[in-house]
């Protein structure tokens, strides 16, 4: 609680430093712009993408609850708001997704998973995924090396005439939930802007569900509240942003993350006793140099120090008279050079390379594992007429050493695309290969690793056409996307609980499936618009190994249909946004068995906004929301046993200064 009115008085003081802020401002109602094309993703192959605006109207508190809301995505959640929330793409596991960090990957080489948790909405500027990778000139080469990749950008605001701006806001909710966030920018010079962003949400996730008992669960019921379930979690970060010339500019970034939560039990035999936590600290720093060093070539050079502690503790744990009490830390350095060459008009060339060194201490580990990693990759592009063609090679590799012996891995990775435009329609076909190295927890964890564990080899293969409509008050864009993926040694993770994984090597798996997406603005009148976002996806992941018991059966938590809906309509100074989300049944072992079937579930949430423009000098305009979370109180599953929240409300209020 100390921490929390600390916290107040900060964003309190912000506030007072806004109100001294003596340039002079004009408000204004609206602004039209006179393009009513929809903000599209970065190019890329596939994919999808959420505004700033999407963002607002999906009005959650962090990227893995947004993350849902994009095509194709499974995101894996515990529940509640201290649940830990991975994304899976087509049915690739989690540790096949790269996330980017305003351009900088983000790194655990000890789970290989991104929990997004970690990252708060209200410092968004947009989030997007990219199928195969970023058509970018200036990539990493791990973004490269992945099978798809999450781009996070955090809010860097025009500040125009302004000196300092920026935005403060506080929302409550049931469970007592609190959330207080602020970003604030400061013009320094012409050269130089910086943005603090900070964010705390405290709850004690104490939710109401039910347990059923008798033959097919359904004889009776009786009502439980959620233990142990409780969150406390601080972000901030410091950005700088300097422009040296018109050719020259650099990024910085200092982030710090502090959590405490509470890991609730599975309630498969009604235990609700847990008493195991989980504290997470994660510090990085990073940067990024760019430099147009002629017309023909660009530069840019990333760096970064990342150091993450986890302590997980179990009083409960009877193999210690001190209960189980496990620390981790891990420690990175990264650096990655790009440079871009314009050979011709028609063709560009890039030479991209990562490398990076990790290890892992731990109070469980005898020895700590290290990891040296080198990623190469030569991109072509030509261009001609209508047509563009991409290619690219990776060359990955790794050496791990663990007590006292080594481990070298090192593989080839083709990519190829051929993209197509006429008038309204594009479509573009790729092909990728990625080899993947098993994580540290998947190869040396107590409970979890198996030293024997294979790395993984995917093949991708992808078809995608886009649309696009003009048709005076409607702007539209639908896509349609089919691919298929098929994966060698695939490394699947069962959920002991939220800590405790187990891993297992599948064979062979097929996945195939169908991304069907729809983005759509109509303006009714000048007072009343609306935005409207539609996601349909099938998806079918099979065991194809012949020697494997689940010989063509599907693979666990790998639903066959997702589907999602972002409604947002503007009335003058209202604002009425309503979300869909529906999951259709999975398997939560490998075994397709009825004693392992999850039933599919839909979520509905609605939120209405009001902005009142004060007559405050300082203050240009406050928005208070009201929001209702799954409106029809439905009770359902992420992850077997662990039920997500029932009907719940918050309201907010921001401050635009």
């Amino acid at each position: 609680m100390n921490r929390i009115l600390v916290y107040i008085l900060g964003i309190l003081c912000a506030l007072n430093i806004a109100a001294q802020d003596t340039v002079k401002q004009v408000n204004l109602d609206g602004v039209s712009v006179s393009a009513k094309r929809i903000e599209q993703k970065e190019n890329a192959p596939s994919g999808d993408n959420l505004t700033k605006k999407h963002l607002e109207i999906i009005n959650t508190q962090n990227a893995g609850d947004a993350a849902k809301f994009l095509g194709g995505v499974t995101v894996k959640d515990y529940g509640g708001l201290g649940g830990v929330k991975t994304v899976s793409v087509r049915g690739l596991s989690s540790n096949h997704t790269s996330v980017l960090y305003d351009g900088i990957n983000l790194f655990d080489n000890q789970s290989g998973q991104i929990d997004l948790s970690k990252y708060s909405l209200s410092s968004i500027n947009s989030l997007s995924l990219a199928n195969a990778q970023f058509n970018s000139f200036l990539p990493t080469a791990s973004s490269l090396a992945s099978s798809s990749t999450v781009d996070i950008q955090t809010l860097r605001p025009d500040m125009g005439a302004k000196q300092f701006k920026g935005d403060a806001s506080l929302t409550y909710g049931s469970f007592n939930m609190f959330n207080a966030a602020l970003f604030a920018a400061a013009k320094v010079s012409n050269k130089d802007i910086v943005t603090l962003i900070a964010d705390v949400t405290n709850t004690d996730g104490k939710y109401p569900y039910k347990i059923y008992y008798g033959a097919g669960q359904t004889l009776s019921t009786n009502k439980k509240i959620r233990e142990n379930n409780d969150l406390f979690s601080l972000h901030t970060e410091l950005n700088w942003f300097r422009s040296f010339s018109a050719k020259n500019s650099m990024k910085a970034k200092v982030f710090y993350y502090d959590s405490d939560r509470g890991l609730p039990s599975s309630v498969n035999l009604y235990y609700n006793n847990s008493k195991q936590r989980l504290q997470n600290r994660n510090f990085f720093a990073q940067t990024s140099f760019l430099s147009s060093v002629n017309d023909r070539i660009s530069y840019k050079n990333n760096l970064k120090f990342d150091w993450n502690y986890t302590f997980y503790t179990d009083p409960n744990y009877l193999g210690s008279p001190q209960g189980e009490r496990d620390r981790y830390i891990q420690n990175l350095v990264y650096m990655n050079n790009a440079v871009n060459f314009r050979l011709t008009d028609a063709l560009l060339a890039a030479l991209t390379n990562d490398l990076s060194y990790s290890s892992l201490n731990s109070t469980v580990l005898d020895d700590k594992p290290q990891r040296f990693t080198s990623l190469t990759a030569l991109v072509l592009n030509y261009t001609t007429g209508k047509t563009a063609f991409t290619a690219n090679v990776i060359h990955s590799l790794y050496n791990d050493g663990f007590e006292n012996s080594h481990r070298t891995d090192n593989y080839l990775s083709p990519y190829f695309s051929i993209r197509y435009e006429s008038g309204r329609w594009t479509s573009t076909v790729f092909y990728k290969n990625i080899f993947r190295m098993p994580t540290f927890n998947e190869l040396y964890y107590r409970r979890m690793g198996k030293h024997d564990l294979l790395p993984e080899k995917t093949d991708q293969y992808s078809w995608a056409n886009i649309w696009t409509f003009d048709l005076g008050k409607m702007f539209f864009v639908p896509e349609i996307d089919v691919y298929y993926n098929n994966v060698k040694d695939k490394i699947v993770a069962i959920p002991q609980n939220q800590f405790i994984w187990s891993m297992l090597n599948y064979g062979k798996v097929d996945i195939y499936g169908i991304d069907v997406k729809l983005n759509c603005n109509y303006t009714f009148t000048k007072d009343i618009k609306a935005e409207l976002k539609l996601n349909y996806s099938y998806q079918k992941a099979v065991d194809k190994d012949k020697d494997s018991p689940t010989y063509k059966q599907n693979l666990p938590y790998m639903p066959e249909n997702i589907g999602s809906a972002v409604l947002g309509v503007d009335y003058k100074r209202f604002r009425l946004g309503y979300t869909c989300l529906y999951v259709d049944k999975r398997w939560s072992l490998q075994e397709n068995i009825p004693q392992n079937l999850l039933k599919a579930y839909t979520d509905h949430s609605a939120n209405i906004s009001y902005r009142i423009k004060p007559s405050l000098r300082s203050i240009e305009n406050v928005d208070i929301m009201f929001s209702c979370n799954n409106i029809f109180n439905h009770q359902y599953e992420v992850i077997r046993a662990y039920p997500m929240m029932g009907r719940n409300f918050n309201i907010k209020i921001k401050l635009n200064f």
